[in-house]
Formats: C-alpha cells, sequence, structure tokens
C-alpha cells in the first residue's frame, strides 16, 4: 500500500471555517490486496468530518486507487487532531492516516517555538533494542509566555519512539511556561519495532502559537543476522585418552569412518562455532596445536587468546595445526547470554607426553573430570547457542 501521506496538518483554522485535503491509497505493488477495516479512530475530535471511497471489504488490484477527503471545521479553539485506520492484507496491516489542525485563538501567534535539533535524528538501531537519550530543546523564539497546552507523539510510527524528562526544572510539560527567549527540554528515546526507516513527530500546542509546532523523528530499524555456525564435536580415542575436537567436515568424517583405527569414536559432546572465514568480529581464530611427536604431549591444544598463541607457536613441544573454526572469548568468568560456556581441562601425566586436554561444556562431565584428577583451567571460548 502507498498513501500520498500519512500525516495531515491543516494548521490554524479560524472557528467556523472549513478546510479539505485529500489522500490516495493506492496498490503499489504487484498483487491485490483488501481493506480489513476503514474506520475513524476513536480519539478523532469531531472537528474533523471525513469523506472517503476507500471501504471495509473493497480490494484494489495494482494500480489501482481510491481516496479519503478529510474536512477540518473547527467549532471551538484549541487543538484538535484525529486519524482514520486503513486495515489491510498487506505486510502494513495497521495503516493509520493522522491528521492535526487547531482552531482559532484570539491569543495565537504572540508566541514563537523552535526546535533544537531541529531534526530528531537516531540512525541506525537493532530492532527491539533502545537508543540513547537524544536531548531536544524546546525554545520560544517569541515575544510572549508560551505555555504548553499539548506535547504529543504521533506520526506513522508513533510507538517506536517514547520522551521522557530530567525531573529537574527544566522539564517541558503541558502547562509549565517558556517565557520569551527560555526554553526546556525533553530526552527522546528510539526503540524500532521493525526493521527499515521509522519516522513519527513530536506535535507541540499552545494557545499562544499561530499553528501547532512539529519536530520530526526518525531513526532506522535493523535486524542482526546471526552468522551461520557449524557443529564442533567431539571425539575421544579409548586406547591413550586422547580428546579431539574439530568442525572440518572432512575430519568428522575420517574418525567416523574408522579412518584413524577403530579405538576414536565420538563422545556426544559437541558445541557450535563460527567456521574459519567468519566476519563476526566476536568471532576469534582458534589456533590448534598437537604435541611435537615423541617430544610433545599427545594431545590438542586450543586457544583463541592471541597472547597463547603467540606463546604456543614460540614451544617446542607443539606443532601448530591452524585454524578450523572461531569462537568468541570469554568475559570475567563465563559467557553472557545466548551462549555456551566452554572450559578447558588438563590431565597431568608422568611425563610431558603422557598430559591431555579437553574441553568441556557440560557440568556432570566437568564434575566426573575433576575427580579423576583432572584439573580445569577456566572458560576459554563462548559458544554461539
Amino acid at each position: 500500500m502507498c498513501t500520498s501521506a500519512d500525516t495531515l496538518s491543516f494548521g490554524q483554522r479560524a472557528v467556523g471555517t472549513s478546510t479539505s485535503a485529500t489522500v490516495t491509497v493506492s496498490d503499489c505493488g504487484d498483487q491485490p490486496f483488501t481493506f480489513t477495516d476503514v474506520s475513524v479512530h476513536a480519539a478523532t475530535n469531531r472537528a474533523y468530518r471525513i469523506e472517503t471511497s476507500c471501504a471495509t471489504a473493497l480490494t484494489l488490484a495494482p494500480q489501482e486507487s481510491c481516496a479519503l477527503t478529510v474536512f477540518f471545521e473547527p467549532t471551538e479553539a484549541g487543538q484538535a487532531s484525529g486519524a482514520m485506520w486503513l486495515h489491510n492484507t498487506t505486510a502494513n496491516p495497521d495503516q493509520l492516516v493522522t491528521f492535526y489542525g487547531r482552531g482559532g485563538d484570539a491569543r495565537a501567534g504572540t508566541a514563537a517555538l523552535a526546535f533544537s535539533p531541529a531534526v530528531a535524528e537516531f540512525g541506525a538501531r537493532a530492532v527491539g533494542s533502545e537508543s540513547a537519550a537524544l536531548r531536544l530543546a524546546l525554545v520560544n523564539t517569541g515575544g510572549a509566555t508560551l505555555v504548553p497546552s499539548a506535547l504529543v507523539l504521533n506520526g506513522a510510527n508513533p510507538y517506536d519512539f517514547r520522551s521522557a524528562a530530567h525531573n529537574t526544572s527544566a522539564d517541558c510539560g503541558v502547562g509549565k511556561p517558556i517565557a520569551p527567549g527560555a526554553s526546556c527540554t525533553l530526552l527522546l528515546y528510539f526503540r524500532p519495532q521493525q526493521e527499515g526507516t521509522r519516522n513519527a513527530y513530536l506535535v507541540v500546542d499552545a494557545p499562544q502559537l499561530a499553528a501547532l509546532a512539529f519536530v520530526a523523528l526518525t531513526g532506522t530499524g535493523t535486524v542482526t543476522t546471526q552468522p551461520a555456525t557449524l557443529a564442533v564435536v567431539e571425539f575421544h580415542d579409548r586406547r591413550d585418552d586422547q580428546y579431539f575436537i574439530t568442525a572440518d567436515a572432512g575430519e568428522i568424517a575420517l574418525l567416523d569412518g574408522g579412518g584413524l583405527g577403530p579405538d576414536w569414536s565420538r563422545t556426544g559432546a559437541w558445541f557450535r562455532a563460527w567456521p574459519r572465514d567468519a566476519t563476526d568480529p566476536r568471532a576469534l581464530p582458534v589456533c590448534r596445536f598437537f604435541g611435537t611427536p615423541g617430544f610433545g604431549p599427545e594431545s590438542h591444544f586450543y586457544t583463541a587468546y592471541a597472547n597463547e598463541c603467540t606463546a604456543v607457536r614460540a614451544d617446542a613441544h607443539w606443532i601448530e595445526e591452524g585454524v578450523t573454526f572461531r569462537a568468541m572469548l570469554p568475559s570475567g568468568t563465563g559467557c553472557p547470554d545466548g551462549f555456551l560456556t566452554v572450559s578447558r581441562f588438563w590431565k597431568p601425566g608422568d611425563t610431558v607426553t603422557a598430559t591431555r586436554h579437553r574441553y568441556v561444556v557440560d557440568a556432570a562431565a566437568a564434575a566426573t573430570m575433576r575427580a579423576a584428577g583432572w584439573v580445569a583451567e577456566g572458560p576459554v571460548f563462548c559458544a554461539p547457542q
């Protein structure tokens, strides 16, 4: 659905006059859609009268259109707002056309209002997350004291924005005077409910204004797509108690097929990680090492810590085997919500060659290993769930 306007502003109109504006509603897609409910919003002021060819159950084919004409006919001074629902079967089923105006008042024009900044721009924000506060100042640039009678958020996406006060004397508020040359402030926040451009208006009315004052609020909702992950599978050699983890499909198939002998089998343990070519900034390369044959441990060692990679790389007991997956580092003693904590265990041996390492996500397995003499070295990876 396309509308020629989402908001109609009639400005200041003398009581007893009639002014009209028309909104054209079109099917700008390639499939027909149907109006499921065309009705006047319950809060619409009686100063508005609507004539429309858009109607409940009407179907518009591609490129077809209908129209609604809004008449503003104030019978008393003051702000008057209204809206028209255009519920429909498109991807935006709750389209609302809003309209604003003021009945003429003898005090109108004695004050003027400016906004700083002139447009409240929030930039891009992940859907469902709230921005930091944006400070908006309302400045009375006229010669008379301005007393707001309404501070309203509306427009296409009003529920994506909210206002709040500082709880100080500088706060804006209905009925709080703003002297000539003075200002008050509001804090504005943006929490996008959907992807794409989101727009609204802060509308200010006061008897001393010649017309409603608007400041545009705009931001963009973004969706963070979870990067593709892969399974890191654990194997165990029951002959010499080695543990091995890998995300490489070829290595997994080789071990499953008995390519390294009958003693290797899956333990059933696994966790998720990012592939080696992932670009997510959280996904750090995990260095993989194996003990130098006959000299180093008969064990694999994995780390995403750059300093550990450097130290082990320089140790003659280890041979670097490259990177097979990426993982996030823990902070403190664990991982954030949405991630599993992978802990490293070390089993000392009578000789360097007999030492072993294992990487564990299961608390029960960790307890069993401690009881068997394995030493817990702490969290080393955060695995995306």
